[in-house]
């Protein structure tokens, strides 16, 4: 983004409402993720569910999720990206509260696919706003939008760790992230863009979108969520069964990389100002990378938990980068090219969930994150693709 042609927010209350509400639709998205992910213990526990029932749940929630971005591109073509978010929360909300008072396993699982779809559906149509946001203001605002989000996830963790074991349980946390979800539709039906993508308003705008360009997108997407579901399944599973580290101690490698997400994402509009985003993609691949590595041929607790962190430097990078870039790919059609890329987190959330528990038994947790070193590495290559 060229600062030289930025727009003072200062002078517009309207926009900069706006760029608020979007940064609150990062968080109750950050915040709602993160309570359904930690409430699966109790819904396991309420229903009696296997390890492979519940993973195959959590498979079917990314399925609804894909099919939730390719709504938000019908959506947002048709309606607008605005109407996308608050039919999106909505469905999150309803498929929320479903859950939290469902009394037989049908149930449960219908209102997580529900929940699935809004999700879907809301990644893709709020980092269409974002990105419509980035471009009126004319520099870098993604880091900003997905700090938010990794914060309110933070807080989200928290919520359900103080109110769990009260007499409502997971429930209490749960009704209010479906509280605040209902309170940012509302916000989002007044105050965020309505404009459609040129494509939608002219048609004969609508040229061919560049295929390689984002095949290349959701490549760097489908990588780095493979990263974060990784780090984010296996990592405790490893810190306790391989290092033997205590039960208190395990989490901390999770949230070690969780800190690298969020440090990354505070700073990187602001170093935006001085490097291009190839710089910045290549520079932190390589912390990311030899944070993996290190992860992987550390035989200390201390190690390993370094190398999370530093692992999640990449992820918080390259995620807000690639949607910027996406979305300057073809700004004619911005909402469906964004939708296209979208789909690609949910793959990489399953193969991150599935390919380090596949190598895990021939090889162990260590070999299988310096694999993803290796992923990373490779993304060296189309680093100058996000200028």
């Amino acid at each position: 983004m060229d600062s030289n042609h930025s727009v003072s927010i200062g002078k517009n209350p309207a926009l900069a409402k706006t760029r608020k509400v979007i940064a609150l639709g990062f968080a109750t998205q950050g915040l709602g993720y993160a309570t359904v992910m930690t409430a699966l213990p109790t819904f396991k526990n309420r229903f009696k569910l296997s390890e492979d029932l519940l993973s195959i749940i959590i498979l079917g929630v990314c399925i609804a999720a894909a099919l939730g971005s390719i709504l938000a591109d019908r959506l947002a073509v048709k309606l607008g990206s605005r109407f996308a978010i608050v039919i999106a929360f909505l469905f999150e909300a309803i498929g929320i509260a479903v859950a939290a008072f469902s009394s037989s396993v049908t149930i449960m699982v219908a209102s997580f696919l529900l929940y699935g779809l809004g999700l879907g559906c809301l990644d893709a149509a709020l980092n269409m706003q974002a990105v419509m946001m980035e471009q009126r203001l004319g520099k870098s605002a993604l880091g900003g939008f997905f700090a938010c989000y990794t914060a309110a996830a933070f807080l989200g963790a928290m919520i359900m760790s103080a109110t769990v074991s009260t007499s409502f349980g997971a429930t209490t946390a749960l009704f209010i992230a479906v509280t605040i979800a209902l309170m940012t539709a509302l916000c989002s039906k007044k105050w965020l863009f309505q404009q459609k993508e040129n494509a939608a308003v002219i048609p004969e705008t609508k040229n061919p979108i560049p295929q390689k360009q984002l095949w290349i997108f959701g490549l760097i997407i489908l990588i780095a969520f493979t990263v974060d579901s990784a780090i984010s399944t296996w990592s405790s599973i490893y810190l306790k069964d391989v290092l033997t580290s205590s039960a208190t101690v395990a989490p901390l490698g999770y949230a070690a990389y969780q800190i690298g997400i969020l440090i990354t994402r505070l700073s990187l509009d602001f170093i935006l100002k001085f490097k291009n985003a190839a710089w910045l993609a290549g520079t932190t691949i390589l912390i990311g990378a030899i944070g993996c590595a290190i992860a992987g041929i550390g035989h200390s607790l201390t190690f390993a938990i370094l190398g999370f962190a530093l692992a999640g430097v990449a992820v918080g990078a390259l995620v807000p980068l690639t949607f910027s870039a996406a979305g300057r790919l073809d700004e004619n059609r911005r909402d469906e090219v964004i939708a296209r890329v979208n789909i690609f987190n949910y793959g990489g959330a399953v193969a991150g969930a599935v390919i380090v528990g596949l190598l895990a038994a021939p090889i162990g947790y260590g070999p299988s994150f310096i694999t993803l070193a290796l992923c990373l590495l490779a993304l060296l290559l189309f680093r100058k693709k996000l200028i």
